[in-house]
């Protein structure tokens, strides 16, 4: 059997996270229990509703408005969820470009459109300026394909 597939997650794979520094953010915008809705791998609430795809940007913000009781700009909420990115090593990146070489190489990860738009799909994303769909032939987000990992609906088999 001949691999031709190669599928990556992103968050703690491919670029190093911390969770307690967009806690901290969001905390010192105005969330107060930001670290009961955050987590490295799976948001809750109206966190996840926007990981998953069920509230759009804009429904997520004016949430968390609400939520905070006061106006917080979409550049705070943008720099806020943007403390989870510590790193994003170019090795690693430059490694994808010699697999896609060989292989297909896919990534399969949850995320949500704020952290994709206004960071991940623009040249901010790597130190050689390039967006993260330069180094995959495919990508699945959560927030697209309107699930988050793991979740029993998407399992197919178990032992």
């Amino acid at each position: 059997m001949k691999i031709k597939n190669i599928v990556f997650d992103l968050g703690g794979v491919l670029i190093d996270l911390d969770g307690k520094e967009s806690i901290r953010r969001f905390e010192e915008i105005g969330i107060s229990n930001a670290g009961e809705w955050l987590d490295p791998y799976e948001q809750k609430g109206i966190f996840l509703e926007l990981e998953n795809g069920k509230d759009d940007v804009v429904t997520f913000c004016n949430q968390l408005r609400a939520y905070a009781g006061k106006e917080l700009s979409f550049e705070e909420i943008v720099w806020a969820w943007l403390g989870f990115v510590v790193d994003v090593p170019q090795y690693k990146l430059d490694y994808l470009l010699k697999l896609r070489e060989k292989y297909k190489v896919y990534l399969l990860s949850n995320t949500n459109p704020i952290i994709q738009e206004q960071w991940a799909r623009t040249t901010k994303f790597s130190a050689a300026a390039r967006p993260i769909n330069d180094y995959f032939d495919k990508m699945y987000t959560s927030y697209e394909v309107g699930i988050t990992k793991p979740d029993r609906k998407t399992r197919v088999c178990q032992k």
